[in-house]
């Protein structure tokens, strides 16, 4: 006779998720939106110069006071941008 499938028991609730679509809070900058996002065309990433192809996840970086020059960035390369701007800085 075949087993029947069973569910585990209801465990509770499950602890909150942040939203697929966050950036996580070692990507967020002042005076900037950082945002994960999975676009539905490619775009060029401005750290590498090398395509983010379309549905792939990636950071939108929207400078909070000029909005129409939101850039499409790598995760990775956007980490290395944060190193390299605001990393490296040393107060005298």
């Amino acid at each position: 006779m075949p087993r029947k499938n069973r569910r585990a028991p209801d465990e509770g609730p499950q602890p909150l998720r942040m939203p697929q679509s966050a950036a996580p809070v070692s990507a967020m900058v002042p005076g900037f939106d950082v945002r994960r996002v999975s676009g539905d065309k490619p775009y060029v990433c401005p750290g590498c110069d090398l395509e983010i192809r379309a549905s792939t996840w990636h950071y939108v970086v929207v400078p909070q006071e000029a909005p129409d020059d939101r850039r499409h960035w790598h995760q990775r390369c956007w980490e290395i941008e944060l190193n390299r701007t605001r990393g490296r800085r040393r107060d005298p």
